[in-house]
């Protein structure tokens, strides 16, 4: 069957999917714009499942942390374990060279869940709030100085708030 334009239109504005996938769902399903819709909403739930599970799995690593205690119960380290991936990426050595130190010297290690760690949407939401504090602070600096007339220079004695001096 031969799909038409508005057909392929209208499919897009309610699935939100490329004009080559509505096309392509709309012949499968004989033009049935009903059955293309369903189609597309399964294989997009598909999709926002994958996305879950990569939060949880974040999340999950997140909340792991690596701690390592003397013999006499100091805590010498207690970082979150991805830090210590990081860390074993750019300076293999390094690490490795602190657990033989740390393994000699008959300190305890520890990898365990931190109850009270932060979440990728917390996380998400502490940037947005900070990104926002900084756009409305530059947006208020912007205003000041277009008040600020060219023309009259303050004199050399002065003080500038804005003025960065080096030296």
């Amino acid at each position: 069957m031969k799909v038409t334009l508005e057909q392929i239109d209208e499919l897009r504005n309610r699935v939100n999917v490329s004009y080559e996938e509505a096309k392509r769902t709309l012949e499968k399903n004989d033009g049935d714009l009903i059955k293309s819709i369903i189609e597309l909403e399964k294989k997009k739930g598909r999709k926002d499942e994958y996305k879950g599970s990569f939060t949880n799995f974040t999340n999950k690593l997140l909340a792991l942390k690596i701690s390592v205690k003397s013999k006499e119960g100091n805590t010498l380290l207690n970082v979150p374990i991805v830090l210590v991936l990081l860390v074993f990426i750019m300076a293999f050595w390094a690490v490795i060279f602190l657990f033989v130190l740390a393994f000699l010297t008959s300190c305890k290690i520890k990898v365990y869940k931190d109850k009270n760690s932060t979440d990728i949407n917390s996380l998400t939401k502490n940037m947005k709030e900070t990104v926002d504090k900084i756009r409305v602070k530059s947006e208020e600096i912007i205003k000041d100085d277009e008040k600020f007339d060219k023309n009259d220079k303050p004199d050399k004695d002065e003080s500038n708030e804005n003025e960065i001096i080096i030296e």
